[in-house]
């Protein structure tokens, strides 16, 4: 079997980051998610639990109103 292989999704919000992490090598996808803020504390949090994770590439997606 093949390493793991961490990818995350990012949802940018003004004030909250949804943020969700699937192992692309398993072939029933899992899910993991959870909300993060935006302030620097939110946002070395969220960096703290991708690297835990082990995620490798990350996409971002924002639509402005």
């Amino acid at each position: 079997m093949e390493d793991a292989y961490y990818i995350a999704g990012i949802d940018v919000h003004k004030k909250m980051l949804a943020v969700v992490i699937a192992n692309v090598r398993e072939t029933e996808l899992q899910f993991e998610g959870r909300r993060f803020g935006t302030t620097v504390s939110e946002l070395r949090r969220l960096s703290a639990w991708l690297q835990e994770r082990g995620v490798q590439e990350a996409a971002m997606e924002s639509t402005a109103q």
